[in-house]
């Protein structure tokens, strides 16, 4: 007979998932990573062995495979999520735009794919647009002029997220990512939608940081066109789903979330309230 003895053999698998929950452990794991932890507790597994544990390790769950090679860790807690992924996909990308707006309750209709923007310079073309992975997942890619991006510790902590597992900026940024997006002449990032709730922003960071990056005057626009909004309006386009590798094109409709919901409630709340 070959092999470990079942007994042991489920014990060093049953290891194996208390090691994905240890604290030194990542939270987004490639596949090399991902063998190292498999020899970890049994060191004579062979490459076959291993990869056999990474797909028991998929099929109970305690991983989401986001690409090839590419894993986000279910067993740490609080459970990887797939906005994490994005700067292992482009490197130097931040979480921004729809997917931060959406967490936040600006959003009408928050989009299911991840957003991030990459700093661009005279010596830097960054590699954006939109990637489906072979896990199934979307991410969205946008170039973003350096100075939107913080340079000092001073300027992460006015920028970014505090508290987050990988690097994502503030709601009050994302917003006026997409305000810059809109009016550039190299970017394709439709207006701003209407159908937003700016009270789910802290307004002081917004109009400092409006005023820091020359968009007062857009961010101004972008609100009293908001606020002349009389009754909810249809929700924003949802974020589009780029076709598989078969070629062919299309768009899954994004149903809306709890946030959605919230949001929108507390929209219809504030301007039945302003009504004369």
């Amino acid at each position: 007979m070959t092999g470990l003895p079942a007994p042991t053999q489920a014990q060093w698998r049953y290891e194996l998932l208390g090691l994905l929950r240890s604290p030194q452990v990542k939270r987004v794991l490639t596949t090399d990573a991902l063998v190292t932890l498999v020899r970890q507790v049994r060191p004579s597994a062979a490459l076959a062995t291993a990869r056999a544990a990474i797909a028991g390790l998929l099929e109970a769950q305690a991983l989401n495979k986001v690409s090839k090679g590419l894993y986000l860790n279910l067993q740490c807690r609080p459970p990887a999520q797939l906005s994490e992924a994005a700067q292992h996909i482009r490197r130097d990308s931040v979480v921004s735009l729809e997917t931060v707006l959406g967490e936040a309750g600006f959003l009408n209709n928050p989009p299911v794919i991840v957003t991030a923007v990459i700093p661009a310079g005279e010596d830097r073309t960054p590699n954006v647009g939109a990637i489906k992975t072979s896990g199934g997942a979307v991410f969205r890619f946008h170039a973003l002029p350096s100075r939107f991006f913080p340079r000092t510790p001073e300027e992460e902590r006015l920028m970014l997220q505090v508290s987050r597992f990988c690097p994502t900026f503030r709601p009050e940024a994302a917003a006026l990512h997409w305000l810059h997006l809109s009016r550039s002449t190299r970017s394709t990032v439709l207006r701003p939608p209407q159908d937003v709730d700016f009270s789910a922003l802290d307004e002081q960071l917004l109009s400092d940081l409006a005023w820091r990056w020359e968009l007062s005057r857009a961010l101004a626009e972008w609100r009293q066109t908001v606020e002349r909004l009389g009754e909810i309006q249809e929700p924003s386009d949802p974020t589009t789903v780029v076709g598989g590798s078969g070629g062919s094109g299309g768009a899954d409709t994004v149903g809306m979330s709890e946030a959605a919901l919230a949001a929108r409630a507390r929209m219809q709340a504030r301007r039945e309230s302003s009504k004369p």
